[in-house]
């Protein structure tokens, strides 16, 4: 009878507990290299925004205004956790799908290209790294091209922890990288919770 009462209680425990363990099933970290190979295979972005950049720059003095004009686009790809599922739904299942249950932001590209006249032009492209919608790296890399000089560039890549612990960072352009991938982070998120 004390054997069948112990075992009857530790049954009855087990329950409990394995009852209050969540196990998400769909919960996985991947590493960059996964998610440039997801969206390699997948081809073209899921959502893609483009626009115009206008932008004017000022010595000191303000004697002298340079006026530069350029683009800038957004490419942001989306992974979804049963792809062969989604392939198999009609058209009109496919309009009613659940992105939000059923995928995740992994990654946003950005890049602008902007020619200020008779002095340089630069090309600035970031990737975004997103898990659970929250950025997890980033790489930047900037390129300038002077008049009848040699291009020069410069690759920043940073975990969020990283960046975070940064007070600033510094670069031969004088750049402001900090506040230039919150802004882009925030536009990034923005369109993706427009989708």
């Amino acid at each position: 009878m004390k054997n069948l009462l112990r075992t009857l209680f530790m049954f009855t425990t087990t329950i409990c507990i394995s009852q209050n363990i969540k196990i998400d099933t769909n919960k996985r970290e991947f590493t960059i290299k996964e998610i440039d190979s997801i969206c390699l295979k997948n081809g073209s972005a899921n959502i893609v925004s483009e626009g115009k950049i206008e932008r004017k720059i000022e010595n000191l003095n303000k004697s002298n205004v340079v006026i530069g004009n350029g683009g800038f686009s957004n490419k942001i790809y989306l992974y979804h956790f049963d792809e062969a599922k989604y392939n198999a739904l009609t058209n009109i299942e496919k309009r009613k799908y659940d992105f939000n249950q059923y995928s995740r932001l992994i990654k946003g590209e950005y890049h602008e290209g902007v020619n200020y006249k008779k002095s340089y032009s630069e090309n600035i492209y970031g990737e975004f790294y997103y898990l659970n919608d929250l950025l997890f790296y980033i790489k930047v890399k900037i390129i300038r091209t002077e008049k009848n000089k040699e291009e020069i560039s410069q690759i920043f890549n940073f975990s969020i922890s990283e960046l975070n612990n940064s007070k600033s960072i510094k670069n031969i352009f004088l750049f402001e990288v900090k506040s230039w991938i919150k802004k882009r982070n925030n536009e990034i998120l923005e369109i993706y919770n427009k989708k």
